[in-house]
């Protein structure tokens, strides 16, 4: 039997928040304010929540009755109004949205937990996501925030956490998890209360050290009531305490906790560039079920060079063997590498694919490339040569016309002109044959 110690704890924080949390069932009041004010909150916290998070339902299926105590009782709840607000408005209007996001809270907060025990940070901080973005790994805010916990491209990168082409890590649930957890913190040894770490997560650190600067406040809470912060985040720190206090109740509020979801995939390293649909299809899965075990590759595309692609274990097995071997037989790829030779120009060739240069660019992580260089190409290899123009390859002969002639139109040696085109010294040209003058170009389907 575990221990419950952890109780201890939790009853002191009970009684610290007495005038926080609402009774079952029963509207909560609210000491010092009157009804004008508590509508005027409500209505802040309910446009802050629309700021904040999504409006979207997944279906769920019904889960035994848990309770998250120790959740609540890693984290001081402070006693404030738009707190007891926050629960109103979570308890009754955004019911539906909460429980959702509950519900699926499930596949993420195993991991989540122990990373957060790793970094010996509160376990309340795995409810962030519900106020963040309902724990879907693929939501991207108005802002450009993007992921489970939201984060700005340059924060993210900041973090460690790619963002390219190919991949956006943002998306990927344990990296993310991670990085999160390390700006938590960083946030929290900044400022040394956590209402301000979390208005910081929310709007930056500088604007919160700014607004405490100006306004010669101490907390959060000073700031809330100055409304000198963004209004989504006068929402956002109350609606995470609210969250958490919901959690260590469920049920005394009308929701329920799921237990946690079982892990069914395994990762396996696998050589791309290659397509998540012909890894599916080798390995006979679903493959929305394999883009949705790996939200972070952008275009469903495993990138070139060695990558973990997390697969349902039962068809682990057969792609194991065959893992090194994918990127040459998946010839529907819409991805292709091309050797450069002297004269070729991203640009022409970038016209010729319909893309951008950037696009090019991009997908190499360069801007500068050399002759013998290979370049990753966002087209099929199969339509690359038509694409390129590959008539411009061959050279009709004209009457008068000798190989030395040819040849030297062409920059080759005799030599070079038979080699290309499998004549024997004693090959005869004749008028409105086709030679090849141009070399093959260097082009595979996926990888190098």
């Amino acid at each position: 039997m575990k221990s419950r110690s952890w109780l201890l704890p939790l009853v002191a924080l009970s009684a610290a928040c007495a005038a926080t949390t609402p009774p079952p069932k029963t509207a909560p009041k609210i000491a010092g304010s009157a009804a004008a004010d508590s509508r005027r909150y409500t209505a802040d916290l309910r446009d802050s929540w629309e700021h904040l998070v999504a409006r979207e339902h997944v279906p769920v299926e019904d889960v035994a009755v848990l309770a998250d105590v120790e959740a609540a009782a890693s984290i001081p709840i402070p006693q404030h109004r738009s707190i007891d607000s926050a629960v109103r408005l979570f308890t009754n209007e955004l019911r539906d949205d909460v429980q959702t996001y509950f519900d699926r809270s499930a596949r993420y907060r195993p991991a989540i937990d122990g990373i957060l025990s790793e970094y010996r940070l509160p376990k309340a901080l795995g409810y962030l996501p519900v106020i963040e973005s309902g724990y879907a790994p693929t939501l991207t805010s108005r802002a450009g925030a993007h992921g489970i916990w939201q984060f700005m491209d340059e924060t993210a990168r900041e973090y460690g956490l790619r963002i390219d082409w190919w991949i956006d890590e943002r998306a990927d649930p344990d990296r993310a998890a991670r990085a999160a957890a390390a700006y938590l913190t960083d946030l929290y040894r900044q400022f040394g209360d956590w209402s301000l770490a979390l208005a910081a997560y929310n709007c930056g650190a500088t604007r919160v050290r700014r607004a405490l600067d100006n306004n010669g406040a101490t907390t959060f809470w000073e700031l809330y009531d100055a409304g000198v912060l963004p209004k989504e985040t006068r929402g956002y720190v109350p609606t995470f305490y609210a969250t958490v206090l919901i959690a260590s109740d469920p049920a005394a509020y009308g929701f329920h906790l799921p237990a946690p979801a079982a892990d069914d995939a395994a990762p396996v390293t696998v050589e791309g560039p290659v397509s998540l649909k012909y890894i599916a299809s080798v390995a006979e899965v679903d493959e929305a079920r394999l883009r949705d075990l790996n939200p972070s590759l952008k275009r469903g595309i495993v990138p070139p060079g060695l990558n973990k692609v997390r697969i349902p274990a039962a068809a682990a097995a057969a792609i194991a063997p065959r893992a090194a071997m994918l990127k040459h037989d998946d010839s529907d790829v819409a991805v292709c590498s091309l050797k450069l030779r002297s004269g070729d120009s991203i640009r022409r060739i970038a016209r010729a694919l319909g893309t951008s240069p950037e696009t090019i660019f991009d997908m190499n992580g360069s801007r500068s490339f050399d002759e013998g260089d290979t370049v990753f190409l966002p087209v099929r290899g199969r339509d690359l040569g038509v694409l390129l123009g590959a008539a411009d390859a061959f050279y009709a002969v004209r009457r008068g016309d000798t190989l030395y002639s040819i040849a030297k139109r062409h920059g080759l040696s005799v030599a070079e002109l038979r080699e290309l085109n499998g004549f024997e010294r004693a090959h005869k040209i004749h008028p409105g044959e086709r030679l090849r003058v141009v070399p093959p170009r260097v082009v595979t389907a996926g990888g190098m």
